[in-house]
């Protein structure tokens, strides 16, 4: 059985954060993800680690319809 890789997810380019704790992070962007599945999250500001952080998608939904397409909302936890 082949394994997934999982999603890249960018922070500031994909998605921006809504907020983080300590056991994990709440995204909104355009990006589809899967609850279930692994995600790598890669920061991209000026103070980020060097590494991307590895969390599991809790939930993702729909938050608006537009011009640009839907519009994601959600929660991964951290692995």
């Amino acid at each position: 059985m082949a394994t997934v890789a999982p999603t890249r997810v960018r922070i500031g380019s994909d998605v921006k954060t809504l907020g983080e704790w300590p056991g994990g992070i709440e995204l909104e962007g355009r990006l589809r993800l899967r609850p279930g599945r692994e995600v790598d999250v890669v920061d991209t500001g000026p103070d980020a680690p060097a590494s991307p952080r590895r969390a599991v998608v809790w939930s993702w939904t729909v938050v608006a319809v537009g011009r640009n397409g839907p519009l994601f909302r959600g929660i991964c936890h951290w692995t």
